[in-house]
């Protein structure tokens, strides 16, 4: 695994995403759509456009999603105050009852994903990690 960047990322993916869903069940939750409502909290009023960009998903899947947490009363969507054909999304009272547990949750895997990495190895993976992302995403969009 360590010579094998896909496997290792896929691996440690993985078992974040199930350590998340753990966590996540009892708020009726995923890992699928818990990172939305953690996005809209930082900047409330996002626009479908720009949350797509930020999460690295396709459109499509951002739509389907968004108006599953609306559905679930977690997101409102409301016209955008500078275009029209624009939604500007935000967190529900039930989402923002909740959003102190799901920052403590995301701290936690956070914490457990990085446990056996000194301080400065923490900040040298995420740097990396960054790095990476940053060249493949020239690819992306």
């Amino acid at each position: 695994m360590a010579n094998d960047l896909i496997r290792a990322t896929a691996i440690i993916n993985t078992t974040i995403r199930h350590q998340l869903d753990a966590a996540l069940r009892p708020l009726g939750l995923s890992e699928v759509n818990y990172y939305y409502l953690l996005v809209v909290a930082e900047q409330p009023g996002i626009n479908q456009a720009d949350l797509t960009a930020r999460i690295v998903r396709d459109q499509s899947t951002v739509t389907r999603q968004v108006d599953r947490l609306v559905k679930q009363g977690w997101l409102t969507k409301r016209q955008a105050p500078t275009d029209a054909r624009q939604s500007a999304l935000f967190l529900t009272p039930q989402a923002q009852a909740i959003l102190p547990q799901l920052w403590a949750i995301n701290q936690t895997v956070n914490e457990t994903a990085l446990a056996s990495l000194t301080p400065a190895e923490q900040a040298t993976l995420l740097n990396l990690l960054g790095k990476t992302f940053d060249g493949l995403s020239q690819d992306y969009h």
